[in-house]
């Protein structure tokens, strides 16, 4: 049986000497209207970078609306570590269908999707995050402020630790009606998500996402805690403890289900304490068993 990992150190901050984003030809920002603080972007890279800066100095929240079928894709950071520029104020981004955030597939340099900076507060909705990576903390998106995510997709991305996403101590996550998917990570785990702050992930599904140590799916490290309400946590991998979940904090289900994840222990779920708690959730099918250590989680056999 594997032991229970957890993150040590503190993340240095992102430098903000960043790079200009190799993508087409300026474009010039489109319907922008100030009172209602919403712009509108053609399909330009540049164009949504220029829109985060801009936001970024602005004193109201702005809602950024970007096109349908449209992949926003980053040769080259605009920031150290990060394809887009540190959020820092109060911004929405919203897609639709075919609405990709992506780090380039010919990128050579290794940087996640999204950052989130303490003072900031981002909404995504109808966005695929795809594609990001990092020896750090998450690959798609890593957040120390406010965090919501609604009907997106957070994909094929990797990192150090949660592959997906990492939500950092005080920081806050909602997450909801999305695909949380193969994903993966390359140290202590998390290769869904990594949680060391406050997570709720709401109609949800997490699938087949890999980490080598803890928490295939979601690993909740000490202090943090995960409430997973009405989710589908399947078919993930750890190559250590909790295939679906790993627990170091405090992680409720309710009205959910972990099914078909595999681990050495704890094909389900695996806690390191007694903070794991049950409600109308299924948990079975998973390998080599559902809960480690046996009989830790009431509600949980097998």
């Amino acid at each position: 049986m594997g032991s229970f990992a957890r993150l040590s150190g503190g993340m240095a901050a992102a430098a903000l000497a960043g790079v200009a984003v190799a993508a087409a030809p300026s474009a010039a920002l489109a319907q922008v209207s100030a009172p209602s603080a919403t712009v509108v972007l053609p399909c330009s890279t540049s164009a949504l970078v220029t829109a985060i800066q801009q936001a970024n100095l602005s004193t109201t929240p702005t809602t950024i609306v970007l096109q349908r079928s449209c992949d926003y894709s980053v040769f080259t950071p605009a920031v150290a570590g990060t394809a887009f520029p540190t959020i820092t104020k109060s911004i929405t981004l919203s897609g639709g269908p075919g609405t990709v955030l992506s780090r380039s597939q010919f990128a050579v340099l290794d940087f996640r999707v999204l950052n989130v900076g303490a003072t900031g507060n981002l909404t995504v909705t109808g966005v695929t995050i795809r594609n990001g990576s990092t020896a750090g903390l998450g690959g798609g998106i890593q957040n120390a402020g406010r965090l919501t995510v609604g009907s997106s997709t957070i994909t094929q991305n990797t990192a150090g630790n949660g592959g997906g996403v990492a939500n950092l101590a005080g920081a806050t996550a909602s997450i909801s009606s999305t695909l949380i998917s193969q994903n993966t990570t390359t140290g202590v785990g998390g290769g869904g998500i990594i949680n060391s702050g406050f997570l709720t992930v709401f109609q949800g599904n997490i699938l087949s996402n890999t980490a080598p140590i803890n928490g295939g799916g979601v690993n909740t490290q000490p202090g943090g805690i995960s409430n997973i309400n009405q989710t589908s946590v399947n078919n993930n991998v750890s190559g250590s403890l909790g295939g679906g979940l790993s627990n170091l904090g405090t992680t409720n289900l309710n009205g959910s289900q972990v099914r078909r994840n595999q681990a050495s222990a704890g094909g389900g779920i695996a806690t390191g304490n007694t903070n794991v708690h049950l409600v109308s959730t299924i948990v079975r099918d998973n390998t080599p068993d559902n809960c480690s250590p046996l009989n830790s989680i009431p509600g949980c056999s097998g």
